[in-house]
């Protein structure tokens, strides 16, 4: 493989992704190798049919691997949030005498804080909604601490925990396929740092990632997720709602949720809709009540995960941070964004990535994934070591 490229699984509620990515130019990404596989998906309980699943795997990567040239060595996964486990700590380290920070104390902190959990889980990752040192000022990065002198290193840290049933199915499945280096990424994570600006989550922002059998609601600030769930909700229900109720085929009720538009009021009596051939009709006004129910029953799981840990700032939080939707779940669903906004009484926007060809909401995750990855490919090289744990600062 490339030096600059990566390699990543890309896990979502229904289908699974293997690509290989680098950087490109002008902030872009260059994606090749790219294979898709269904599979039996998950819900917050977690996998129907492990098989299906290895199944999946074994055959996207393989897919890719007859067309590459050399050897995968390295491969990232994607890990949905119905795996995740989030614990939040503020913590602090002093030292005797003033010291100009590095990435060694920053990483002493995150070491520091994570044994004072008293936990045994397998933590893949850490992060931070911000810092602060002995001047009481915040830093969203920790860069940003780096060189500055102090005698106390403060930070409002976020650890996230893998689930032990997706590291044994996925451990065991990559190991036969005999990769030498697994490394495990958060997705929400990686979309809410690189679908949200560094300015927009210096306040609280909100990302409602929609698939196709669950979703998942995620609070960030700064460069942390602080609370998150998953819903047994996506794009498949609506599917079965409208298979079940209209008596159709799936092939049928996906035509029919796609060409149909839940925004505005009622719909006028008497208007249908037709299918493709002109072989099939249906009365408009009962598609669109199928569809905002369903759309409702995610509308209400997001209303108690908010009260659930923000009832109190409601008013002032919620009043100016709008919640971003992504995830191939919203995708094709016409006014979707508009009914959840007047359902919640909140601001909603649809969110994806600012590239050609990829600005589409169920390209989030890989691309997400593929900017984490190569950020962190870059962190473990020998000059981004030096510099850093000599104090030195980026500009």
């Amino acid at each position: 493989m490339k030096n600059e490229s990566v390699a990543i699984l890309d896990v979502r509620s229904y289908e699974v992704t293997f690509f290989l990515g680098s950087k490109g130019v002008n902030d872009t990404f260059v994606l090749y190798g790219s294979h898709t596989e269904k599979y039996a998906g998950f819900s917050s309980g977690g996998f129907f049919d492990e098989e299906s699943f290895r199944l999946a795997v074994v055959t996207a990567i393989t897919t890719v691997r007859q067309n590459h040239e050399g050897v995968i060595g390295e491969i990232f996964v994607g890990v949905p949030s119905a795996f995740i486990d989030i614990a939040t700590k503020g913590h602090t380290v002093s030292y005797p005498k003033k010291r100009k920070m590095t990435a060694q104390d920053v990483d002493g902190l995150y070491q520091s804080g994570l044994n004072g959990l008293l936990t045994n889980k397998r933590c893949i990752r850490h992060s931070a909604m911000y810092f602060s040192l002995g001047d009481n000022c915040k830093y969203s990065n920790a860069e940003d601490t780096y060189g500055v002198s102090t005698t106390l290193l403060k930070g409002a840290l976020c650890y996230y925990f893998l689930a032990d049933d997706f590291y044994r199915v996925v451990s065991s499945v990559l190991k036969d396929l005999e990769f030498e280096q697994v490394k495990y990424l958060p997705t929400s994570l990686a979309q809410a740092l690189y679908l949200f600006s560094e300015k927009r989550r210096e306040g609280y922002a909100f990302l409602l990632d929609v698939g196709v059998v669950t979703s998942s609601i995620s609070v960030v600030y700064g460069n942390g997720v602080v609370h998150e769930e998953t819903f047994d909700f996506g794009k498949g229900m609506i599917i079965a709602s409208l298979m079940q109720n209209l008596d159709v085929d799936y092939a049928l009720a996906e035509e029919i949720l796609l060409t149909s538009n839940v925004s505005g009021g009622g719909v006028p009596k008497g208007v249908t809709w037709t299918s493709e051939h002109g072989d099939v009709t249906f009365s408009m006004q009962k598609i669109v009540d199928i569809i905002k129910y369903d759309l409702d029953v995610l509308c209400e799981s997001v209303e108690k995960f908010f009260a659930k840990y923000y009832r109190e700032k409601e008013a002032t939080v919620f009043a100016v941070n709008p919640i971003g939707v992504t995830g191939e779940g919203i995708v094709g669903i016409a006014g979707a964004t508009e009914h959840i906004a007047g359902r919640l009484n909140r601001l909603t926007e649809i969110i994806y990535p600012d590239l050609p060809y990829y600005d589409k909401p169920s390209f989030s995750s890989r691309i997400a994934l593929l900017n984490m990855a190569l950020g962190d490919k870059v962190k473990r090289s020998w000059f981004y070591k030096i510099f850093n744990n000599f104090g030195g600062k980026k500009k």
